[in-house]
């Protein structure tokens, strides 16, 4: 600091070696800086993994409030203090003037840490003047393994302090007690039946259990599976996946726009998403307050339940469905005639057509008519052709097949929960945008093939196996603790929400891969 002051210098900035930096960068903060007069300039920054991918864009629930904002440095530094996330990051993303420098006193002699150091300089740098907030980001930081930062939580402690800034040191997760009443929230049968085996437990455990589709609705404990929910009311929140592809074209980061730092615990179904939560956890949305847990996914439980056994029988006998291979065909939208395109490839096979579509919600009545409409136009027409209802389980439709063709359904992901193969045809287009997409299909435990290669591909998989078993190996990375994943999750309902004991549950916490992106990092 001693060094830039005796520089000529108009303005300052920093290099630090573990940020990818855009060539625009200094020219665009030079531009700002002479365009007004403020005392430093913050670049929102994106994420990195080690490799230099970016994985996170900046974090757009700030977007606009603070692209283009002209504030005093102390209110947003006292803001993200308070609120433990940082919007201004390091040293690399400012400008400043070497007036605001000239005039700013510090000690860094007070820390020992390198990270405390640097944060002083920075703290001090935006705390006493005018900040102008950047709309684009124009710079990533890079994951480092994640460390032991005790002696630096110390050291940040006193830096506030001498900064006079004000900060709760309040614990996160600390529950109260809870009255005995679970709300599972729900806006489809799919979403009803991955929630339904949590709500049988909850109920043999004294719960009072109560379904709603209406996500605003209030709650003592609340169950979430949506994109889109509303934990703030809950007394205590607990997310979940509402299927093993969901955000699949956003992964690693489904978070960015699923933001679990409201919740108070998070589940991820196993191995592999596991990991995808640990490249990401470095970001403070990521982390409910409770922690995030291996426990598995809902609908695991059910695999060797006599009931789905059970009614596969009735389903099997009402149907008069013949003992030979059987092809499921579940797709996630039915649009384009998709269904027809299946038949007309696959009907001369030795095989039993089966048709199992989603039931949609009247939100989607020109996805329900497509249905109703492929229907009427197939059924009665092939004797090897047979239609299960909408509304019925799907995990009924995966005990009856042999084999699964979709598009990027997650029904393809659930296959595997049977130990059963499934097919991807990745030019069905997707009308969940405007113009249409093709299918995205980044998993790698499913058969990936075009529409004109699909009877190929149903053939090959039916008489040779044997081929794809390292396919089906990625697949079973795909679920944990099968057979004991309520219980674990009401174990955790239980000791959080009521003063249980503290069981088996606990080692099943995830930890983060890589520091945690804290305020001074």
């Amino acid at each position: 600091m001693e060094y830039i002051k005796t520089k000529e210098s108009k303005y300052v900035t920093f290099w630090e070696k573990n940020y990818l930096y855009d060539i625009n960068k200094i020219a665009e903060m030079i531009f700002i800086m002479e365009s007004g007069r403020y005392d430093t300039i913050v670049s929102p920054r994106m994420y990195a993994d080690k490799n230099g991918n970016i994985f996170a864009d900046k974090d757009y629930e700030y977007d606009e409030s603070l692209s283009g904002a002209v504030m005093k440095g102390k209110m947003l530094v006292n803001y993200c203090v308070n609120n433990n996330i940082n919007l201004f990051g390091t040293l690399s993303c400012l400008m400043t003037t070497k007036d605001n420098i000239s005039r700013t006193i510090w000690n860094e002699e007070k820390y020992k840490t390198k990270a405390i150091k640097r944060l002083s300089v920075l703290l001090h740098i935006i705390n006493d003047g005018i900040v102008y907030y950047m709309e684009s980001p124009y710079l990533a930081v890079k994951q480092r393994k994640k460390y032991d930062d005790k002696n630096e939580k110390k050291e940040y402690k006193k830096l506030l302090d001498e900064l006079s800034i004000k900060y709760s040191t309040s614990s996160n997760n600390v529950i109260k007690k809870l009255r005995k009443e679970i709300t599972f929230f729900y806006t489809d049968k799919g979403e009803y039946y991955n929630l339904k085996p949590i709500a049988d437990e909850a109920e043999i455990r004294g719960y009072i259990v109560h379904f709603t589709s209406d996500k605003k609705e209030k709650a003592e404990i609340g169950v979430y599976c949506q994109h889109i929910c509303y934990p703030e009311n809950s007394q205590f929140s607990l997310v979940l996946l509402h299927d093993l592809a969901q955000g699949h074209n956003r992964w690693p980061n489904l978070w960015e726009l699923e933001k679990w730092d409201r919740f108070d615990i998070g589940i991820v179904p196993g191995k592999s998403w596991a990991e995808r939560w640990r490249k990401c956890a470095s970001l403070y949305y990521v982390n409910p307050r409770c922690g995030t847990y291996e426990f598995g996914y809902p609908k695991s439980d059910y695999v060797n339940d006599t009931s789905v056994s059970e009614r596969a029988a009735e389903i099997r006998k009402k149907l008069n469905l013949p003992d030979r291979f059987t092809v499921l065909y579940a797709p996630s939208w039915e649009n384009d005639n998709k269904e027809d395109e299946f038949i007309k490839v696959v009907e001369q096979l030795d095989i039993n057509m089966l048709v199992k579509q989603s039931d949609w919600s009247e939100a989607y009545q020109h996805i329900i008519d497509n249905i109703k409409y492929m229907r009427s136009l197939h059924e009665g027409k092939y004797e090897n052709l047979y239609y299960i209802e909408p509304e019925e389980n799907i995990m009924t439709a995966l005990a009856l097949c042999d084999m699964v063709v979709s598009d990027e359904s997650s029904v393809m992901a659930e296959a595997l929960m049977f130990g059963k193969p499934s097919i991807a045809v990745t030019d069905w287009m997707i009308p969940d945008q405007n113009p249409p997409r093709p299918a995205s299909v980044p998993m790698d435990y499913v058969i990936k093939c075009k529409k004109n290669d699909l009877r190929e591909t149903v053939l090959s998989v039916m008489n040779h196996s044997e081929e794809y078993e390292s396919i089906l190996q990625k697949g079973r990375d795909t679920f944990s603790n099968q057979g004991n994943v309520c219980r674990d999750i009401m174990d955790a309902i239980d000791y959080y929400t009521q003063g249980g004991t503290e069981k088996s549950f606990m080692s099943k916490k995830l930890e983060p891969e890589y520091q945690m992106f804290n305020m001074w990092n």
